[in-house]
């Protein structure tokens, strides 16, 4: 019960926009931009500058284009505990076009991204809806183009899609659509040392609402996050600085080291106006699969049954035809 009170009053901020918001409901899709894999999450989510796996499509398009095989994966994790389900599958695909040497690659991917909870919601009127699976949904598809000069360019456009059913005014489903786009870089300043540059949701992604009391349009607000890596070996050592449009800065870093077949990481994010929040994490390789989990420490929810977040995650590596 304190669980779902907790997802209520959450929630009741992008709901709220169902038949509160007299212009623009700011800062929609929240949850849909908590980051995605256990690898990028245990390292505090600095991963804007390595973005070499399926998540790529996520944190840097660019990264779509620097794959070396293709790759299936996802993760999943309930956030803060409380029944706030956050999942994410994705699909890349890298191929060369052998036209000069060094030869162009590029990249293509394809992902869903959801977040989904049980809620008790109450109509601007102040009428019980009654209980409600209320979803946030992201469809992304993206391209990366890597230069014979290292250097990577990567877009991708999404789909937003929002459903609380039963909740709209002829007792029918209140929906929200809308489409956004991102852009990425990455760049070598040397051969271990890696710039990334994205920008999320570019111009601020707009999403209208459907069969609510006044279809108000929300806000997902527009990220640009700057990193900068250090890969050597079996090292990786991460630092991204998010800029939201909001105003609001944070830093996030992390640290990852190899043995052999097992990946230990940590990191660690600060909101300007916020506490230190830590991350941890490991992962394994046994042959084409991978397994990943990590724990992010909660800093966002003091309420009773608010705790800790796991995220999981798994992938699946599809060797090029000839490899061992």
């Amino acid at each position: 019960m304190v669980g779902k009170r907790i997802i209520a009053w959450v929630l009741i901020m992008a709901y709220g926009a169902l038949g509160l918001a007299q212009d623009f409901g700011i800062g929609a899709a929240a949850f849909l931009r908590r980051g995605v894999g256990a690898r990028a999450l245990g390292m505090g989510g600095a991963f804007v500058s390595i973005a070499d796996n399926y998540s790529a499509l996520y944190w840097n398009p660019a990264g779509l284009a620097r794959i070396p095989a293709a790759q299936v994966g996802g993760s999943s994790s309930d956030l803060f505990g409380v029944g706030i389900y956050h999942n994410f599958i994705a699909g890349a695909l890298p191929f060369v076009i052998n036209t000069q040497t060094p030869s162009l690659q590029i990249g293509l991917g394809a992902g869903y991204t959801e977040m989904t909870a049980e809620v008790q919601v109450v109509s601007p009127g102040g009428q019980s809806v009654g209980m409600i699976q209320y979803a946030e949904r992201l469809i992304t598809v993206g391209i990366g183009l890597r230069l014979p000069n290292r250097l990577s360019l990567g877009a991708t456009v999404k789909m937003y899609s929002f459903l609380a059913p039963k909740a709209g005014v002829d007792g029918g489903d209140a929906s929200a659509l809308g489409f956004g786009i991102d852009l990425g870089v990455l760049a070598p300043l040397s051969p271990n040392l890696w710039l990334g540059l994205a920008a999320a949701d570019v111009g601020n992604t707009r999403l209208k609402w459907h069969n609510t009391p006044t279809e108000p349009t929300d806000l997902v607000m527009g990220r640009y996050t700057v990193g900068v890596a250090f890969v050597q070996d079996d090292l990786v050592l991460a630092v991204d600085y998010v800029h939201e449009a909001l105003g609001e800065g944070f830093v996030r870093a992390g640290v990852e080291y190899s043995l052999g077949f097992l990946a230990l990481r940590a990191g660690v994010t600060k909101r300007t106006r916020g506490p230190w929040a830590f991350s941890a994490g490991a992962g394994v390789e046994v042959g084409d699969l991978g397994f990943d989990v990590a724990w992010v420490q909660n800093k966002e929810i003091e309420a009773e049954g608010a705790r800790d977040t796991v995220v999981f995650s798994a992938f699946w590596e599809f060797k090029p035809l000839g490899e061992e």
